[in-house]
C-alpha cells in the first residue's frame, strides 16, 4: 500500500514537473493575418489611395512613397545572452504587428509597451505573448499613444526578466 501511494505521489510531482517546464522546451507557433484598416474602406478604395500616394508607374512597385507616413517600425534583439528575440514591429493606427518573430520560450510571456527610460511593469500590457514563433496582432489599449523611442518588450512577469525589445522610430 505504501508503494503504491509512494508511486501515486512520485508520477503528480512529474506531472506538475512537466506542466512548469514543458514551456521551456515546446514552442508555440501563431500566424494571424495582419489587421484590416478599421476606416471601413474596402480594398479598392484602398488601392485608388495608394495609387494617389506613390509616383511608382506601375502600380505593383512598393515604393517608400506607398507606406504610412504615421507608422512606426522596430527590429527585435534579445535582451541578454539568455534570452533571443528576432523579428520586425510595426505599428499603424491603433495595431501593432509582430511579423517574423521568435523568441526564447519561457513562462507567463506578456507584450508591454514601454516608454523610454521606463522599467517595463511600468509600461502598458497589451496582453499574453500568443506564441513565441510566427506572426501575431495585438491592439493599443485606448487612451494610450504610441511614439518614435518607445520600444516593444517581451517580459516575463512570473520573474521580471526581458526576454527582447524592439525600439520604435519612423519607417524610413
Amino acid at each position: 500500500m505504501k508503494r503504491w501511494m509512494i508511486g501515486i505521489a512520485v508520477v503528480g510531482a512529474l506531472g506538475v514537473g512537466w506542466w512548469l517546464i514543458s514551456p521551456l522546451f515546446l514552442d508555440k507557433v501563431v500566424n494571424e493575418a495582419p489587421v484590416s484598416s478599421p476606416s471601413g474602406s474596402n480594398m479598392k478604395e484602398q488601392e485608388e489611395n495608394t495609387m494617389k500616394e506613390t509616383d511608382s508607374s506601375s502600380p505593383e512597385e512598393i515604393t517608400n512613397d506607398t507606406m504610412k507616413v504615421n507608422e512606426l517600425v522596430g527590429t527585435f534583439h534579445g535582451a541578454d545572452e539568455n534570452h533571443d528575440a528576432k523579428g520586425k514591429v510595426s505599428i499603424s493606427e491603433k495595431n501593432i504587428r509582430l511579423e517574423n518573430f521568435e523568441v526564447t520560450n519561457g513562462p507567463d510571456l506578456y507584450v508591454y509597451l514601454v516608454e523610454a527610460g521606463k522599467e517595463t511593469k511600468e509600461g502598458i500590457s497589451l496582453g499574453e505573448l500568443k506564441g513565441n514563433i510566427g506572426n501575431q496582432n495585438y491592439e493599443i489599449p485606448g487612451g494610450h499613444s504610441v511614439s518614435s523611442g518607445m520600444e516593444i518588450v517581451i517580459w516575463c512577469k512570473q520573474f521580471n526578466v526581458d526576454f527582447g525589445r524592439a525600439e520604435l522610430g519612423k519607417a524610413i
